[in-house]
């Protein structure tokens, strides 16, 4: 159980990175900022394309919705709030499968 430095772990190091900025981001920025879309698009991506990746994605799609979600203005802040919670299970989600993969892989 250790870190090796392999391509694969690095850029699963980096998608931990990510992930925890957009957490940032998504607390100190206005609920209409582009830079979760793009980077659930990203993680979209990456589940899909990888194999050795073992993120489900049933999961991530839910965090893809609950982004889109955010984008509309007519929720309620209350609903707002619902589903930014949802968002970060997801987030969380997304880093402890990415460290489990990085320690064992």
């Amino acid at each position: 159980m250790g870190f090796r430095a392999t391509n694969f772990t690095v850029s699963v190091l980096l998608l931990m990175a990510a992930t925890l900025f957009m957490m940032v981001i998504r607390m100190r920025k206005p609920v209409e900022n582009s830079w979760p879309f793009l980077y659930w698009v990203g993680v979209a991506v990456a589940t899909l394309s990888s194999q050795d990746l073992p993120l489900d994605f049933r999961i991530v799609l839910g965090g893809v919705i609950a982004g889109l979600m955010l984008r509309f203005e007519f929720l309620s802040r209350s609903l707002i709030n619902v589903v930014m919670a949802v968002e970060m299970v997801v987030w969380i989600y997304i880093l402890y499968a990415s460290w489990i993969t990085i320690t064992t892989y």
